[in-house]
């Protein structure tokens, strides 16, 4: 008779269209969700990882979310999702990013107790391209993301004012069924200011290799720099399921001329933060909070970055870093001269940075906030 009241834990589905372990952010909600007794599932594609999600206490799902636009490839991924949900039958799901977004709102208004997040984490390439074809899929995208966002039980995460505007807007959003948490937060423990050589000539890119997210910009500040004894790091991986993604070719031939150093993809980037002068992200891509830059802010280093949505919640102009233009590589050569010829500038910017780091992104602030979310969900339905 003593275990008839057992108690049942509560059980959260994460869905997501990358492998989890590459996410340390998600990682870290999923392992604090653990450790406040829920039953933690992740359904994503994984890359050889799998013992250590195991070992951390997930119980883990393979499934593969085409990012393509293949018909049949998509209504497969759908297919997986619906069953998975049904044969778990969590308490919550919580997708992140478009697809997954949309697939799981679609699964879940068949399962009426089912509770739904929605962490949107920027709008990505599809709502800045202007090409015919994904003018034609966001047309399309505005309405399944209405449908897929008119669940009751629901909570929408949104990391940056703007796109929770957008989004609210198309799905006619109650503003109490969303949350604004500013990015994915940073560990400050471990992303903090090293004791590394104060001279560093080295300036980092540090993203996926698109041309929206203005690497190309880079390159050309890159080249007219060159003659400055600075070295340009590139880090990052090849997208290629992305139309925007720069080709391996390429990045070899910028090599080749000794015009940037690429590094690869490198999973965590303290030391190559620290190793660097400054960090440069001139984007004009869909972003939410770039994870990259308030790493940078942690690590207490000056950031150049654009006036765009996302990017300029993660600085304090003239403070913390420098705001430039889109697509502008001469305002960016401009602002990195001024950093880097102003050693007090750079020093103090640096320092500031640190500062607005610890008050403003910190992971455990972002995972108790999560986590709060998930109790509200289960306690007011």
């Amino acid at each position: 008779m003593k275990n008839q009241f057992k108690f049942k834990k509560k059980k959260i589905l994460f869905i997501a269209n990358v492998d989890w372990f590459y996410c340390s952010h998600r990682l870290n909600i999923g392992v604090e969700a653990i450790k406040d007794n829920y039953e933690v599932h992740l359904a994503a594609k994984f890359t050889g990882f799998e013992e250590k999600l195991l070992s951390l206490g997930f119980v883990i799902h393979p499934i593969e979310i085409d990012r393509g636009s293949n018909i049949i490839k998509t209504v497969k991924s759908f297919f997986q999702i619906f069953f998975l949900i049904k044969r778990i039958q969590p308490d919550i799901v919580h997708a992140i990013t478009i697809k997954p977004i949309i697939f799981g709102g679609f699964a879940t208004k068949f399962f009426t107790k089912i509770a739904f997040v929605a962490s949107v984490s920027g709008l990505g390439y599809l709502f800045i391209s202007s090409d015919l074809k994904a003018l034609l899929i966001k047309f399309f995208a505005k309405f399944l993301y209405r449908f897929a966002l008119s669940k009751k039980k629901l909570k929408v995460i949104f990391q940056n004012q703007e796109d929770l505007k957008k989004i609210s807007e198309i799905c006619n959003l109650n503003f109490k069924k969303t949350s604004l948490i500013r990015g994915s937060g940073v560990d400050l423990k471990f992303f903090k200011p090293l004791n590394k050589k104060s001279d560093s000539k080295n300036i980092l890119f540090a993203s996926r290799l698109l041309k929206s997210k203005g690497l190309l910009e880079f390159v050309k500040t890159a080249k007219d720099m060159k003659s400055k004894n600075y070295t340009f790091l590139v880090a990052g991986m090849l997208d290629t399921e992305n139309p925007d993604c720069i080709t391996k070719e390429q990045i070899n031939e910028w090599e080749r001329n000794g015009i940037i150093k690429y590094c690869g993809y490198i999973k965590n980037m303290r030391d190559l933060i620290n190793e660097s002068k400054v960090v440069v992200l001139p984007s004009y891509y869909g972003e939410g909070l770039p994870k990259i830059l308030i790493e940078a802010a942690a690590c207490g280093k000056p950031i150049i970055t654009t006036d765009h949505q996302g990017c300029r919640d993660a600085i304090i102009p003239n403070k913390t870093g420098i705001l430039i233009p889109i697509r502008d590589s001469k305002a960016l050569t401009m602002a990195l001269k001024k950093v880097l010829y102003s050693p007090d500038l750079c020093k103090k910017m640096g320092v500031d940075a640190r500062n607005y780091a610890v008050q403003n992104f910190d992971i455990q602030s972002v995972n108790k906030k999560h986590l709060r979310i998930y109790s509200d969900l289960i306690k007011n339905y």
